[in-house]
């Protein structure tokens, strides 16, 4: 991966993501969070080492989504993707072009922010994610919709931002972004995470339960407010848009949510 590294998005709006990614100076945390044991999903491949720290977990499973989007740009006569990464320690918060009133994001970030094209996830959101503990905290998961616990379900969270990343590259956003509303680039960025999450399957690297974690995911962060601008979608069109790319495995079936 050229640029070491690359990616439920709170803010974004943007589509597609691949290619090299740049490791956008994360600090060190003091007392890193336990790494998901990557018993089920397997990133890279089974005989690499496989990551101890959440922000190494992370990182492998960002590089991961990374080199299916770069095929699949390779595949298009696409130049190669870029994007930079901030996977920020828990208690801690990172400035950015899309951040909150003070202009940072803190332990509840996972975002991909196109005003400095970068993928921020907060070591400790994604561990509760990991962990359960935000299981009944989500909109969807509130109501019932699914749940958010395991490896799976984080990888599906970093390959849906990096899905907005690949939207940016395309330029989707500016051609469509005042003709349909935020939750169509939503649904076409769980659709990419689909995507990914088939080629992984075709690997042979999934195992019993992941895809169900990635399919509870998607229910959880599913939103209710259809009157809201920022309505993500409910539950049951997030996990409909990630099975469409899944069972297509073909990132151009996801065109769909943009027309």
């Amino acid at each position: 991966m050229p640029r070491p590294g690359p990616t439920i998005s709170l803010l974004l709006l943007l589509l597609l993501a691949g290619g090299a990614a740049k490791h956008f100076a994360s600090a060190e945390a003091s007392d890193e969070a336990p790494a998901p044991r990557a018993e089920n999903l397997v990133v890279g491949s089974r005989d690499d080492s496989q990551p101890e720290s959440m922000e190494q977990f992370l990182t492998a499973v960002t590089k991961d989504v990374d080199v299916y989007w770069t095929k699949v740009f390779e595949d298009a006569g696409l130049p190669e993707p870029r994007v930079s990464y901030m996977w920020i320690p828990a208690g801690q918060t990172a400035a950015s072009a899309c951040g909150d009133e003070s202009g940072t994001f803190g332990d509840s970030a996972a975002a991909y922010c196109p005003g400095d094209d970068t993928i921020y996830i907060s070591q400790r959101f994604a561990t509760d994610i990991y962990d359960g503990a935000l299981d009944q905290a989500l909109p969807g998961s509130s109501q019932g919709y699914g749940r958010t616990v395991g490896d799976f379900a984080v990888a599906y969270i970093v390959a849906h931002e990096y899905g907005h990343q690949v939207q940016d590259e395309l330029g989707v956003m500016d051609e469509y972004g005042q003709q349909v509303p935020l939750m169509a680039f939503e649904l076409q960025a769980d659709c990419y995470a689909g995507t990914w999450a088939k080629s992984a399957y075709d690997e042979n690297r999934l195992e019993d339960g992941d895809l169900e974690e990635a399919l509870d995911a998607a229910l959880a962060v599913g939103d209710f407010d259809a009157s809201n601008p920022g309505h993500h979608g409910t539950p049951e069109q997030r996990q409909e848009a990630w099975t469409r790319g899944f069972q297509t495995g073909d990132a151009s079936a996801c065109g769909e949510y943009l027309t």
